[in-house]
């Protein structure tokens, strides 16, 4: 097989599914060092892209002008396509690109117009394994690993910096990010307010972390914790730079959590329908927390039929424990 000159990987949303397909990126750079190498996603996501190395350029899906995105990547000509969507939607702009090479995920209908697939990830795998694998079904070459990543730039750094100094931290904060959209995977608000104010006792700062329709829900969280601080309205690179600023980040399994996990800040994630081993890199630096007396863990259910025992089972007093042990572990700087 002939050695691509232009390479598309699609992974049109969300963040987190974005930047767990950036090792893919890094991946492809190695083993093509001249290709030149595209991504599309859906325009709210494109910044989570912006100065990555291994990229040409970010190609945006524009759900309102959809054929003229068709006609946009047909003219790319592009020689292969990696689609690790693999939805509907991208398996369309797939079919009509005139890639020489289309590879995607085994699904059902759609699944027919790639050349090449295998099992979307699920079970025990890493998702991020699971996206590698394609890249090796495809290349028949073994492929370097690499960690999810975002590119700050200097002055983004700065400019977060700046703010956390503003709130009067004697030292960088440790971060909550208590929100997600599915109620089913979030820790009940009483258990990060114990927690905050637990921390805050121990004379450690605390930034409190919202999203987009995300602020009244953290408003009444610090309403009982009035010490912490909120951050104010952010772009995602905005808070990613915030969440560097952090010393450790505390938070359900969510987008801001991959986002603290590709600036390099530790975390220490709570999960209950989800499988750390999906989505946790793991390591000191990551540490994954689920309650232990559960059979139905790992669920991936967006309601719990029972009494949500995965998430009210983990208590504060032990989110304390691991939170002391992870700040008591000199800090080094994030791997590069």
């Amino acid at each position: 097989m002939d050695e691509p000159r232009k390479i598309l990987v699609i992974q049109l949303k969300r963040a987190g599914d974005i930047l767990v397909t950036t090792p893919v990126l890094a991946a492809l750079r190695v083993l093509y060092p001249s290709a030149e190498i595209d991504c599309l996603v859906e325009k709210p996501f494109t910044s989570l892209l912006e100065n990555h190395p291994a990229l040409r350029q970010i190609q945006v899906y524009d759900k309102s002008r959809r054929i003229s995105t068709l006609r946009r990547i047909r003219r790319e000509k592009y020689d292969w396509i990696l689609d690790f969507q693999s939805s509907p939607r991208s398996a369309i702009v797939v079919a009509f690109s005139g890639a020489g090479l289309k590879a995607g995920y085994r699904v059902p209908f759609w699944g027919r117009v790639y050349h090449r697939t295998i099992k979307r990830p699920g079970g025990r795998q890493s998702v991020i394994e699971g996206k590698l694998s394609l890249l090796e079904a495809v290349s028949g070459r073994p492929v370097e690993r690499h960690e999810r990543k975002i590119f700050l730039t200097a002055p983004e750094r700065s400019r977060a910096q700046t703010w956390i100094q503003e709130q009067g931290f004697k030292q960088a904060p440790v971060g909550i990010v208590p929100t997600h959209r599915r109620d089913s995977r979030r820790w009940h608000q009483e258990s990060f307010a114990a927690l905050a104010q637990a921390l805050i006792k121990e004379g450690l700062p605390v930034l409190l972390f919202w999203g987009p329709g995300e602020k009244r829900e953290v408003d009444s969280l610090q309403r009982i914790v009035p010490e912490a601080r909120m951050i104010p309205a952010t772009s995602l690179r905005e808070m990613a730079a915030l969440l560097a600023a952090c010393r450790l980040v505390v938070t359900n399994d969510n987008g801001p959590m991959h986002l603290a996990v590709a600036v390099g800040t530790s975390t220490l994630t709570l999960y209950g329908p989800t499988d750390p081993l999906a989505w946790n890199p793991g390591g000191p630096r990551h540490q994954a927390v689920q309650a232990s007396d559960v059979p139905c863990l790992g669920c991936n259910l967006n309601e719990c039929p029972f009494g949500h025992e995965c998430m009210t089972h983990i208590s504060p007093e032990r989110l304390l424990g691991l939170c002391r042990e992870m700040l008591a572990v000199p800090l080094q700087p994030a791997p590069i």
